[in-house]
Parts: structure tokens; sequence; C-alpha cells
């Protein structure tokens, strides 16, 4: 919403991109931020960026009133249409601060829904800005324990502990949260906190890792997905 008002203080740059949240098309979109109309700026600001001459990513959280069509309409969408640059997936995590509980997306759920959604080589067309690894855990195919630590979080409050989804305080620097954090306790099957999420901060970096172990996954990641 506030892109195009600051777009004039950056400079196009291969090493910049925007990140524009789209959670679904417009009906689904703009009822997922309770407010009407969002969608359309999203989508304004996207082209103007576009426009330009920035490169434009988008994430994109899916939860259970999600079917396998609205998952393959919102990235054909934001593919074929848009033509934004690359898109990154989530399964919504129950996050204790949600104000709605009841529509997030079980670890079964989630693999059924991505399993579907990816069918018929759909996920290749996609420019999907993900390891095939990463694709691969949300159909269910690999499974990987959690990297909380892969994608830290920073705020006016300090780094935060484990991970942006969980909220067990703050460190004031980087140094100490890595040093002070018991890394081991979190994850599937630690803390139940963590037992549905399948979030792509703490599951992307696990897939990375696992492809740079291997050759054959790193040959892999560089020519498809």
């Amino acid at each position: 919403m506030l892109l195009p008002k600051h777009l004039h203080k950056f400079t196009p740059s291969k090493n910049f991109a925007w990140m524009v949240h789209i959670d679904g098309l417009a009906e689904r979109h703009d009822e997922s931020v309770s407010k009407e109309g969002v969608f359309d700026q999203a989508v304004a600001a996207i082209k103007q960026a576009k426009a330009a001459g920035f490169q434009v990513y988008t994430n994109s959280t899916f939860f259970n009133t999600d079917s396998p069509q609205t998952v393959i309409d919102v990235l054909n969408y934001l593919n074929d249409e848009l033509k934004v640059d690359g898109m990154e997936i989530s399964p919504g995590y129950a996050y204790e601060k949600a104000p709605a509980q009841d529509r997030f997306l079980g670890v079964e759920q989630t693999r059924e829904l991505f399993s579907a959604a990816f069918a018929a080589g759909r996920r290749k067309k996609w420019r999907l800005n993900h390891s095939p690894l990463f694709l691969d855990f949300l159909e269910g195919k690999r499974d990987f324990a959690c990297t909380p630590w892969g994608v830290p979080s920073y705020s006016l409050f300090g780094w935060q502990r484990p991970c942006y989804l969980l909220a067990d305080g703050y460190a004031k620097k980087y140094a100490e949260l890595l040093e002070t954090t018991d890394w081991e306790k979190f994850g599937r099957g630690k803390d139940p906190r963590c037992d549905n999420c399948m979030a792509h901060c703490g599951y992307g970096p696990s897939a990375v890792l696992a492809t740079m172990s291997s050759l054959r996954e790193s040959i892999r990641a560089t020519v498809s997905v």
C-alpha cells in the first residue's frame, strides 16, 4: 500500500526486489487482510514497480479455506498476467496471536493441497522462488527438520527468538540470538507449537542445506523445479 509513495527513493538493481504479499485473487485476498480494495492496490503497485524497471516478487500464504484450484488460479495470474519475477508460497501457520485459529492447515492437509495443485507438471511452469526440495517437501515427497535460525527476523524490538512465527522474546544483538537460543528445542515433534508448521522460513533453509550437500540436487536446482 505504501510502495507507490516511496518508489522514487529507490533505484532498480539486480540485487534488489520488492516483495508484495498476495494471498489469493481479489475477493480472497481482501478477505484475508480484512480490507476491501487492497488487492487492486497491490496489483497497481506491482505494475508501477515493474514499469519503473524493478524486480518484483510475491509471497502468498494459503489456508484450509483454499483449494487446489484457488492455488492454481492465483499462481497462474501472478506468473502469466502480472509476470512477477518470482513467487514464494507457504502454508499458513497458526501463530499464537492470529485472531482466527481455525483457518490453518495441518501437515496432511498441506501435503494434499500442494500435491494436487502441483499435479500435471504445473509447478514447472511457475517462476517459484524455492528450491525443488522445498516444493517436494510441501507435496510430502520429502521431509526435513526445521532450521529455525535460517531466516532471522529483526525489528525495532531486536532479533526475534527463535523465528518470526514464535514470540519467545528478543535478543539485542545477532550474536546473542545465535549463542543464547537453544535451537534444538524447535521444530515438529519438539515444540507443540511447531507441530503443524511447514512454513518456508524454517523448512526452506533446510531444503537449501540439503540441496547444497548433494551434487545431484544442486544440478537439479539449476535446471528445473
